[in-house]
């Protein structure tokens, strides 16, 4: 897990937590503002934002849905529980998300 103060992406994942998240390698990202918004993540942010217009997917009357629920299997594999971060998100915002997940970090 590394430090990560960027924006939070509608799925919930904390982008420090991800293994492209500022890797060193070709595939690496640079977090939501880079990857989610230049459309390497079509799934979530292009039905959360493009369609619905939302910027979370606990705001979506769907929620948590089948795609949103296959997609958050993955990270569970990863140590991240998406429907828990989209409570955080929901009960105390972005910057508490990232306090969370930045607080568990050891040693960058």
């Amino acid at each position: 897990m590394k430090k990560y103060d960027g924006p939070i992406p509608p799925c919930g994942i904390f982008c420090g937590g991800c293994p492209r998240y500022d890797n060193g390698k070709k595939n690496s990202c640079g977090g939501a503002a880079d990857g989610c918004l230049s459309r390497k993540c079509r799934s979530i942010y292009g039905c959360c934002v493009e369609k619905k217009g939302l910027s979370a997917c606990f705001q979506c009357d769907s929620f948590p849905c089948a795609r949103f629920k296959k997609f958050r299997e993955s990270w569970l594999k990863l140590g991240e529980d998406l429907i828990e971060n989209q409570s955080i998100l929901k009960k105390y915002g972005e910057n508490r998300l990232r306090e969370h997940f930045n607080g568990l970090i050891l040693e960058d």
